[in-house]
């Protein structure tokens, strides 16, 4: 019996995890974009090249959004020394007051990038948030996943540390 809870969880994580982003393909490269940061700056996905990449839409007004945040910041800072970026993009559209401020108070510290136009969201085909994505050190998307997460949970830790790695 519980072999069979063991083959039944390793069947879940694959389906949430492993499955590609588009169905049939094998894994697809990652939409290439440049966006405004909260320093004023620019971050491109080419800066993170060579690192694994949480890459997670959100926004300030999404609850299940901001129920996922700590454990992004916990899972950054615990792995961002061995190649791991997490790069959040906010599709708010009321202001960088607003997404500076969120993260003041969660104290965030990994890249928040902004996207009020949702041009980058488009590419990336998101419909709702949260969604993430994760994307390999070659910058092909691994894995989408839909909704809030743990992200410092035990299976996310697994699929992160697998992708780190390779």
């Amino acid at each position: 019996m519980r072999h069979l809870s063991l083959c039944s969880a390793c069947l879940l994580l694959a389906l949430v995890f492993v499955l590609p982003a588009q169905a049939g393909a094998s894994s697809a490269e990652a939409p290439a974009f440049s966006l405004k940061n909260l320093q004023g700056g620019q971050d491109s996905l080419s800066d993170y090249r060579g690192q694994v990449i949480l890459l997670n839409f959100w926004a300030t007004w999404c609850r299940p959004c901001r129920a996922e945040m700590p454990s992004m910041e916990r899972l950054w800072q615990a792995y961002r020394g061995q190649g791991l970026a997490v790069v959040a993009v906010s599709t708010d559209n009321g202001g960088e007051a607003r997404v500076r401020n969120f993260a003041r108070r969660l104290d965030l510290s990994f890249p928040i990038l902004l996207d009020p136009d949702n041009r980058v969201s488009d590419a990336y085909q998101v419909s709702a948030v949260p969604v993430s994505f994760l994307i390999d050190r070659q910058g092909r998307i691994v894995a989408r996943i839909l909704g809030s997460k743990d992200w410092f949970s035990g299976a996310a830790l697994q699929q992160v540390e697998m992708l780190l790695r390779q």
